[in-house]
C-alpha cells in the first residue's frame, strides 16, 4: 500500500477518521458553530456548555457514520435564561432536540474540495418556546438545509481546512426562540439563506486554532413588540482544539451568540465562553 505524506495524509486522516473535528451545536461533526463537509469518525458523544452574560446553553450530542457517505446525529440543546424579566414569568427555560442527517458527496482531492448535503430537523419546547408561539404565533419546529464545502490547503507549510456553508434556515439563536417570523403582520415566514465559515490551522498533529462565522436570519419587525426578541445578527468564535488522544477532544473558545431576546436581556450581544469534552469510539 502506498504511503500517504503531507496533504494526502492530513485529508486522509480527517476524512478516515475525523481526529480533529469539534462537534457542532447541532450535533454534526465540524467545528462548535458550523459543520464540515467531513463525516464524523464513528460513535461520538460530546458535553458542550456555552455560557455568556445572561445565558446558559448545555448541550448532549452524538454522531456517527455509516459506509463513509452517511453521518447521522442528535443534539439536545437545553437553554436558561438569567434575565429577571424571564424568570419572573418563569418563561426562562427552553429545548431544542436536533436530529441531523448529512451525505458526502465526493472524496477530497489535490484540487477539489468535498462537497456534502445536510438537513436538521429542529424541535423547540419549554417556557420560552411556547410563550414565543402563543403571543407571536413563532413556530416551534422547521428544518434546516445546507450545502457544505471543506478543503485542505497548505500555506506556508501548515495545513489549513477551509469550509464554505450555504444553509437554508428559519431558526431564531440556533431554533432556541423557535423558527420564523410569527404572525406579526409585515413578518416573514419563510426560509433565508445564510452563509456560513470557517477556517482551522493545524498548529501541531494535536492542536488545533480556529475561527467560525455564522450568520443568522433576522425575522424581527421594526417598531413592534416582535422585534424586541427576534431580533438577532451573526455569531462568531475563536476556539482551540486539544487533541488528547485519538478518542479524546477537549475544546475551548471565546463565543459570540449575537442578540438573544434583547428586551429580556437587555444586551446587544451575547459574548462568552464555549467549552467542550469529546470522545470517540
Amino acid at each position: 500500500m502506498k504511503k500517504l505524506t503531507g496533504m494526502g495524509a492530513v485529508a486522509c486522516m480527517l476524512a478516515t477518521t475525523g481526529a480533529h473535528a469539534v462537534t457542532n451545536i447541532d450535533g454534526q461533526n465540524g467545528g462548535g458553530l458550523v459543520p464540515w463537509a467531513l463525516l464524523s469518525s464513528g460513535p461520538t458523544v460530546a458535553i458542550t456548555h456555552i455560557g455568556t452574560q445572561n445565558l446558559d446553553i448545555n448541550s448532549l450530542a452524538v454522531n456517527t457514520s455509516f459506509a463513509n457517505r452517511v453521518e447521522v446525529s442528535y443534539a439536545h440543546n437545553m437553554l436558561n435564561d438569567n434575565a429577571a424579566a424571564l424568570t419572573a414569568t418563569n418563561s426562562n427555560t427552553d429545548n431544542v432536540d436536533n436530529f441531523g442527517i448529512k451525505v458526502k458527496l465526493n472524496d477530497m482531492g489535490d484540487t477539489m474540495p468535498q462537497f456534502a448535503l445536510g438537513a436538521v430537523y429542529k424541535k423547540a419546547s419549554g417556557n420560552l418556546a411556547n410563550t414565543l408561539n402563543t403571543a407571536l404565533g413563532v413556530n416551534t419546529s422547521s428544518t434546516d438545509m445546507y450545502g457544505v464545502a471543506s478543503k485542505i490547503v497548505n500555506m506556508g507549510g501548515t495545513n489549513v481546512l477551509l469550509n464554505g456553508v450555504l444553509r437554508a434556515t428559519k431558526g431564531n439563536a440556533l431554533g432556541l426562540l423557535g423558527f420564523g417570523g410569527g404572525n406579526t403582520a409585515g413578518a416573514s415566514t419563510s426560509y433565508k439563506i445564510e452563509p456560513e465559515l470557517s477556517a482551522e490551522v493545524f498548529a501541531a498533529s494535536n492542536v488545533v486554532f480556529g475561527a467560525e462565522y455564522r450568520r443568522q436570519p433576522n425575522y424581527a419587525v421594526a417598531g413592534t413588540a416582535q422585534s424586541t426578541y427576534l431580533n438577532q445578527n451573526s455569531m462568531y468564535d475563536f476556539h482551540v482544539a486539544y487533541i488528547a488522544s485519538k478518542n479524546f477532544t477537549l475544546t475551548a473558545a471565546y463565543v459570540n451568540l449575537g442578540t438573544i431576546a434583547q428586551v429580556a436581556n437587555g444586551q446587544t450581544r451575547q459574548n462568552g465562553m464555549f467549552l467542550q469534552g469529546q470522545v470517540s469510539f
